[in-house]
């Protein structure tokens, strides 16, 4: 059974900056050398901080934890 790719808000940047590692991300057997990236956690991290401020402007908003 094939696993679903979606298209994200980050694949879709990554898309737009080259089609080319679209294909790449999130294969196994091409695996991401900066997930160790200390710098890049603490963007994603901001990336949640932004997401609880979200919460605070739109309380009766909708939280979206998975895909399905």
């Amino acid at each position: 059974m094939t696993k679903h790719r979606y298209l994200t808000k980050s694949r879709f940047k990554i898309a737009t900056e080259c089609p080319t590692k679209l294909f790449y991300t999130g294969k196994k057997e091409y695996p991401n050398t900066m997930l160790d990236d200390p710098f890049l956690a603490a963007l994603a991290d901001a990336g949640h901080q932004v997401g609880e401020l979200a919460k605070q402007y739109y309380p009766n908003g909708f939280d979206i934890t998975t895909l399905t």
